[in-house]
């Protein structure tokens, strides 16, 4: 099999890893009825509305799909405001203090994530829905 036979399975993964992360950021983020709150506005908003955002862009694969580079928030921030970056900065140094904030942003290790791993985060990720899901009763 020819190496570009394997790119669209590959890019369908991180797809579909996309979608189970950003769900899980979003469930995690959300209180017990189903609203987040935008760490950088404040404004509440469902979750099915809500938006997975990422500090350090998500075109970084080392922190596309980080926890601690992720949290949900509103469409306003994250896509008008193009991720609100002053307050998402001042968050984001709250939240994990000035070191971890600097560590990330001067970060230029390389990283790489093998299909595998990629499938083992999908698996994870679905599981963790899952409890959440069953722990805060969502139905969409």
């Amino acid at each position: 099999m020819s190496k570009n036979a394997k790119k669209p399975k590959r890019q369908k993964l991180i797809k579909e890893l996309d979608s189970v992360f950003s769900l899980y950021i979003r469930l995690r983020d959300s209180d017990s009825h189903w609203i987040v709150t935008c760490p950088l506005c404040w404004k509440k908003i469902p979750v099915k509305f809500a938006q997975n955002m990422h500090f350090i862009s998500r075109w970084v694969l080392k922190y596309r799909f980080d926890e601690n580079n992720c949290f949900a928030g509103c469409m306003r921030c994250n896509v008008i405001l193009n991720g609100n970056y002053i307050e998402y900065t001042m968050f984001m140094i709250k939240k994990f203090w000035i070191e971890k904030v600097n560590q990330m942003k001067n970060d230029k290790e390389l990283f790489e994530l093998k299909t595998r791993e990629i499938e083992e985060k999908i698996a994870y990720y679905k599981e963790q829905n899952q409890k959440l899901e069953k722990k805060k009763h969502f139905k969409e």
